[in-house]
């Protein structure tokens, strides 16, 4: 029993300390990076790692959010000139990300000081640990899709 109250005790923390570490590396970030906001350079980020310019949603999905949040965080990019926000040539309504000359310059600038963030983060790793980390955050992630079904077949039981 003992056993059962320490385990669900380590999920409340687990579970909570995920939004704090993001809340914590969020602010780090945001304090260092020079004109460009931690969720904005991800944007920039992702959508460069596309071979075509990826569209709103193509991204949000990469990153795990909306095509809302995405569309605000490529707005403030525009705004910045670092992407030009053009109409899919396949869909009309939907908008792919450009990344501008200044936007490639950052993106190149920040390489070296990427390097430095990952160096920085996991130097009390060793490889097992990165590698059981990676297994783990799937695994974590696998758990997220689990609790949206759920609260789905909640919300349609009436439960919710």
């Amino acid at each position: 029993m003992e056993e059962d109250i320490d385990l669900l005790w380590k999920k409340k923390l687990i579970f909570s300390g995920v939004f704090v570490l993001e809340n914590k590396l969020h602010t780090v970030l945001d304090r260092y990076l020079e004109g460009i906001t931690s969720k904005q350079w991800l944007v920039l980020v992702v959508a460069s790692s596309f071979s075509t310019p990826p569209d709103l949603s193509k991204v949000g999905k990469a990153l795990g959010c909306s095509r809302q949040n995405i569309k605000k965080l490529a707005l403030a990019l525009e705004k910045e000139g670092m992407v030009s926000l053009i109409e899919s040539e396949s869909d009309g309504r939907s908008l792919c990300i450009h990344l501008t000359d200044k936007g490639r310059i950052i993106l190149q600038n920040s390489k070296n000081l990427e390097n430095k963030v990952y160096n920085s983060l996991f130097k009390e790793f060793t490889q097992d640990d990165i590698n059981s980390y990676y297994s783990l955050s799937k695994k974590f992630n696998n758990g997220i899709d689990h609790l949206e079904k759920c609260f789905l077949d909640l919300k349609e039981k009436g439960e919710m």
